[in-house]
This record gives structure tokens, sequence and C-alpha cells, in this order.
């Protein structure tokens, strides 16, 4: 779940950022870097530690419209939530990028294109299947 978390957090205006993956400060095997810009990591006001700021983009969390706690804001880009067509309450935009899902090539239903930006799936050094590469 925190790998689809970060996949979304991703600021999309650069086009094939790869996603490097290593520990946190905490010592989480996780998204460290996308593209050029370093993925931080500390404790959102509800306490609970997750990414706060991906480049110069600050992560703001609070309550979607079901009321989950989550991400609602990266930098100047507002997270919106909805249905999506399998009918799970996820994030359904970012900005003025619109989220697809799809099956990736492993058959899992995920986020396949953000904005015009295709979502591409592999293995991490570690040998799990995440989200590899932003673009095409």
């Amino acid at each position: 779940m925190f790998v689809l978390l970060a996949i979304l957090l991703i600021p999309f205006n650069a086009l094939a950022d790869n996603i490097v993956f290593g520990y946190n400060p905490k010592g989480d095997y996780v998204p460290v870097k996308i593209g050029n810009d370093r993925v931080d990591y500390g404790y959102n006001p509800k306490g609970e530690y997750v990414p706060v700021k991906i480049g110069n983009n600050r992560i703001d969390y609070g309550y979607n419209p079901k009321g989950d706690y989550v991400p609602v804001k990266i930098g100047n880009d507002r997270i919106d939530y909805g249905y999506n067509p399998k009918g799970e309450y996820v994030p359904v935009k970012i900005g003025n990028d619109r989220i697809d899902y799809g099956y990736n090539p492993k058959g899992d239903y995920v986020p396949v294109k953000i904005g015009n930006d295709r979502v591409n799936y592999g293995y991490n050094p570690k040998g799990d299947y995440v989200p590899v590469k932003i673009g095409y």
C-alpha cells in the first residue's frame, strides 16, 4: 500500500522519472528518490511516519470526503478522491491530472496512467513488484 501511495504523490510534470528504492531513516524499504527529487520522511500531524516531502513539494495530510486520513495536497496540487471503475475509493485526480486504473502486467489492479504519463511496473532491487518508472 505504501508504494501505491508514494506513486500517487509523485510530481508528474517530468517524463520517465525512475523510482529509486532504499531505506528511509526509520529503516523501511521504500522509494527514496523519484527522478532527481529526494523523498523525505517524517511524522504527519496524526503521528504516522509517512512521506512528508518530495523534492520541494510538501505533502499535506487531512481527511478526504469519506473521512479517511490521507494525503490531500502535494505542493500546490490538490488530491481528489472518488471511486475507480472497480468501485474502490481511491485518489482519482492530482491537480489537473486524472488517475486511470487498470491492470499491470502482473494482473494487479493499480494506477496505470496519471495525466498523460504511463506508470511502468517492474521489480525493485529487493525483488518486490512495484511501480519503477513514470512516463514512457
